[in-house]
């Protein structure tokens, strides 16, 4: 099961390569970071700083709560597909955020989301119902067709839309599906020279969280 992870769409979704069937988890995110975010301006123009402490503390409960449910959900439909969970390897990615001008608003959801602890309850909550997990690199995951065409333009959004085949579907399936891909083929990342997959998997059927 390859799962990306997000920050303005499901804060996880996970595909399943053999059969297509996909799980949303955490559609809630991204719109709990801005409210907090405003709160917090709020009172901090107010000078009211003791509660810019309790806003900031109440979002961090938050997000644990939804962190522990996805994560929870993510584990057992892995055991009961009889799968593996494969993650990509997101050290370093606030560092990388720093770097892009266009997206403020994913800047401040990569900053603000706790993606660390989110793999840590993976990983613990997988080992205890033994469900092993893998990591690869998450180069041009998300730009990837399944055709393997590789482009930046492929992606736009919440949308993914080949420029090449025509395929169009959810950004975040289609990264799960590249996820997957790349640890059962046993590639580290894709290279944007390569043309590793010909041919679509079936159509993904969606449950949603």
């Amino acid at each position: 099961i390859g799962v990306d992870r997000n920050t303005k769409h499901h804060v996880l979704v996970a595909s399943v390569l053999e059969t297509g069937k996909v799980l949303k988890l955490g559609k809630s995110c991204f719109h709990i970071h801005h409210k907090y975010k405003n709160l917090r301006r709020g009172f901090q123009k107010a000078g009211k700083l003791r509660k810019v402490r309790d806003i900031k503390n109440r979002e961090s409960r938050i997000v644990k709560d939804i962190n522990h449910k996805t994560t929870t959900a993510l584990v057992n439909f892995a055991k009961e597909q009889n799968a593996c969970i494969v993650l990509e390897n997101l050290e370093g990615i606030r560092q990388t955020a720093k770097q892009r001008k266009k997206n403020k608003g994913q800047r401040y959801s990569l900053h603000s989301w706790s993606f660390y602890q989110q793999m840590q309850m993976i990983e613990y909550k997988s080992k205890k119902i033994g469900v092993s997990v893998h990591f690869v690199e998450p180069n041009y995951t998300s730009q990837r067709c399944r055709c393997g065409h590789i482009e930046q333009a492929n992606r736009y959004g919440n949308l993914f839309h080949c420029k090449k085949c025509g395929i169009v579907e959810d950004s975040g399936v289609n990264a799960g599906f590249n996820i997957a891909y790349l640890h059962k083929n046993g590639i580290l990342r894709f290279s944007k020279e390569s043309d590793l997959l010909k041919g679509n998997t079936d159509t993904p059927k969606e449950a949603t969280l």
